[in-house]
């Protein structure tokens, strides 16, 4: 629900090759026809999409994107959008400042599919666009009062709607030149007051619709993109613009792919961190709750050195009453830590063999035969590595806390350690003593065997040390698991 970047993204796009066109100060008629040519180079030339005005010392920009859509064939489609409305001023230092204030609404709907409304009750921004960075320095935006209505049918499950609504959003963000090539950009953006309705079709012969509710005090997030390329996507956009069949996409390939390749890596480094504040989720079972609920992703982008990460982290979990026996109270978490990280992997050897391979006028693109090749290119040494950084489980009576690694490809056998630490055991056996029979004994024997496992550690906790770092072998605390099956 990151609506500003979106919204934003409508502007930053076609601002690229404005560092060629010499506007006067003050706005002018000769200025504005400049400019309506930069716009058109990747938007087209349809009649309606672009209008640029001279307004005193600046510019009135309308982007219409309606008439571009009334050119998709709609087959009982429709769309509709808000004209996007700018004031463009040319600081006259090879930057712009742009401001934007206004509603937003879009609609989108395809019968018996989908059915779509957006509004944004206000949406301002401001930033300067700074063309040798062929992006915005530095921008800001705010949002009041978003709704977002969507209704999805299909087949099997039937209808499914869902409702949005925010009190507000924000978003800023800076860029600065890039020591990788192309841009650094920082950016920072939050939500409060959101809420969602859902309403699920009826299950198990049920004629009643499922209704599911949640709220959340506040979204808040920041981001980092370091070796951003935006010249590449202005490119790869006035290319398809400029190639509006697939026909004439496919007689100029050579031209496409290489815009592409230059493009490469598009970005260095992406790393975003986010926070979910007091949520609730209304349940045909009670409701959910939810202190604090976090995630971090980071990504390299399409170079050798391949990197993907995503940790997630929930604290404060409460469930509804009556939904678990009293008995089991104490053992459900009340936190939860997991970080998984996947790396030593190469995009970069097979994007590129694929850009020299491909023939988008072949009935298979791609050679299939390709496949091994590309795996290989994938994996130049057969395997990834798995990292799972330290995490934990807890609840008011025990401590899970847990770490590991491991490699693993398609023709190389797992292989790995991890450590797993426990306070608490004593008091989840208690626990057990009053569950049910069959839970009790089903439950018990595996944790007095896992206990029995364990060396002791600091503070009465137990540890297990899993070592498979030879295949064939899973030594726990030293003893090979695998030669006791054997006996």
């Amino acid at each position: 629900m990151q609506f500003a970047p979106v919204f934003r993204a409508a502007t930053v796009l076609f601002f690229s090759a404005s560092a060629s066109v010499a506007v006067a100060e003050p706005a002018t008629s000769d200025g504005a026809d400049a400019l309506t040519g930069v716009f058109e180079t990747y938007l087209g030339a349809v009649d309606g999409v672009v209008s640029v005005l001279p307004q005193g010392d600046s510019y009135s920009l309308t982007l219409d994107f309606n008439p571009l859509i009334a050119l998709i064939p709609d087959a009982g489609a429709t769309a509709r959008i808000t004209p996007f409305m700018f004031d463009l001023t040319d600081q006259g230092d090879g930057t712009w400042r742009m401001m934007q204030d206004q509603p937003i609404s879009m609609t989108v709907m395809v019968p018996d599919q989908l059915d779509l409304s957006v509004t944004v009750g206000r949406f301002t921004s401001q930033g300067v666009f700074d063309e040798s960075l062929s992006a915005f320095s530095s921008s800001g935006s705010e949002l009041t009062d978003i709704a977002v209505t969507q209704a999805i049918t299909t087949p099997l499950e039937g209808r499914t709607r869902v409702t949005y609504s925010v009190e507000s959003g924000r978003y800023e963000s800076r860029a600065t030149a890039s020591g990788l090539g192309g841009v650094d950009v920082t950016s920072s953006y939050g939500l409060t007051g959101v809420s969602e309705i859902f309403t699920l079709p009826a299950m198990d012969g049920s004629s009643t619709p499922i209704g599911m509710s949640m709220t959340a005090e506040a979204y808040t997030a920041s981001g980092k993109m370091t070796g951003l390329r935006p010249d590449a996507l202005y490119k790869l956009v006035a290319f398809v613009v400029s190639h509006p069949s697939q026909a004439a996409l496919i007689a100029d390939q050579v031209a496409l792919k290489s815009i592409v390749k230059d493009g490469l890596p598009l970005f260095s480094n992406l790393k975003s961190t986010g926070t979910v504040t007091n949520i609730t989720v209304g349940s045909p079972v009670g409701a959910f709750g939810l202190a604090e609920a976090g995630i971090e992703v980071e990504a390299n982008g399409i170079v050798a050195d391949g990197m993907v990460r995503e940790a997630f982290s929930l604290s404060g979990l409460t469930l509804p009453e009556g939904l678990v026996p009293d008995w089991a109270l104490a053992l459900v978490p009340d936190s939860l830590v997991l970080d998984f990280q996947v790396a030593r992997f190469d995009l970069a050897a097979p994007a590129a063999m694929l850009l020299d391979a491909i023939d988008l006028a072949a009935a298979e693109p791609v050679d299939p035969a390709m496949a091994a090749t590309l795996l290989a290119a994938l994996l130049p040494e057969g395997a990834v590595d798995i990292t799972m950084a330290p995490g934990h489980v807890t609840s008011g009576i025990y401590d899970l806390r847990f770490e590991g690694a491991m490699s693993a490809g398609p023709a190389a056998p797992p292989t790995g350690k991890a450590t797993i630490t426990a306070l608490g055991i004593a008091g989840v056996r208690a626990a057990l003593t009053a569950a049910p029979a069959e839970i009790g004994m089903q439950i018990a024997p595996l944790l007095a065997m896992a206990q029995g496992m364990a060396k002791p550690g600091p503070d009465g906790s137990l540890i297990w040390e899993i070592d498979a770092t030879r295949p064939g072998t899973l030594l726990i605390n030293g003893v090979d698991m695998m030669t006791m099956g054997a006996q």
